[in-house]
């Protein structure tokens, strides 16, 4: 198993709220199980986000931003929280609109053109959040974490399917 540290409320817009498109610079040939690792930096860009804020709002009956952005402090940070497939790695073609972007802007200013899109599928969180470290890319989690990892996946899928597995 591979993971990928994701900024906030990225992480949370792939896990719960239907982002199928990862937006990044690297090319990798990895293919199959991705945890999704909240990071600890929270992205201005992604809590003003139109395709975030719906997917916040329809999950959430009461929904509120402040100034604009949604509220950090209801975010999951530091942590593994949920599980992805990643199927696909490929540059943008002008393709997998809405949440495949061509370019973006990074906190620092600095504009990223050469943008590969990671397609993700099967998205599922776990029964509760995993305090560990991120790092940078993709990279592989310790063999406790990855343990740990499957035990709340399957606590997910048994109460997904109502205790019936």
């Amino acid at each position: 198993m591979k993971a990928l540290t994701v900024q906030q409320p990225w992480a949370w817009a792939i896990v719960h709220g239907g982002k199928l498109i990862e937006n990044r610079t690297a090319n990798w040939s990895y293919r199959g199980p991705l945890a999704i690792h909240a990071g600890l930096r929270w992205s201005g860009r992604g809590s003003q986000s139109d395709l975030v804020h719906r997917a916040w709002y329809e999950q959430h009956s009461i929904g509120y931003t402040i100034s604009g952005r949604l509220p950090e402090w209801q975010f999951e940070k530091g942590a593994i929280i949920g599980l992805v497939d990643l199927v696909d790695v490929h540059p943008d073609g002008g393709c997998c609109r809405p949440w495949g972007e061509s370019a973006y802007t990074e906190a620092g200013g600095r504009t990223r053109r050469a943008v590969t899109h990671l397609v993700l599928e099967n998205s599922r969180p776990l029964a509760e959040p995993l305090v560990c470290a991120g790092a940078l890319g993709l990279w592989t989690p310790p063999d406790d974490i990855t343990r740990r990892i499957e035990t709340l996946g399957e606590q997910h899928a048994m109460y997904a399917d109502g205790g019936a597995s």
